[in-house]
């Protein structure tokens, strides 16, 4: 009982996990174009909202966030990655 129990959990659990980012990323924007040296970048999944200008002929850089972007960071070519949390190890006693 128990066991069968833990296995419903983990698989609803799984579930989860498994949808969220599907779900999470039902209103993402992203647009990236290039305009003479400069490379444009926009990009809105409704929480972080930035502007990214890059002009390769002199290396001048330009970004603009709006609302909390902690939990996203810029590559160098204006692409958002996810910025994941590392696990801590804790030594058993």
């Amino acid at each position: 009982m128990r066991m069968s129990l833990k296995l419903a959990l983990s698989v609803c659990a799984l579930g989860g996990v498994l949808a969220y980012p599907a779900a999470a990323n039902a209103e993402l924007y992203f647009n990236r174009y290039m305009d003479g040296s400069w490379l444009n970048a926009e990009y809105n999944d409704g929480i972080c909202h930035y502007y990214y200008s890059h002009n390769a002929a002199d290396g001048e850089t330009h970004v603009n966030r709006y609302g909390d972007c902690s939990r996203v960071a810029i590559g160098p070519n204006g692409e958002a990655i996810p910025v994941m949390p590392q696990a801590l190890a804790v030594p058993p006693y």
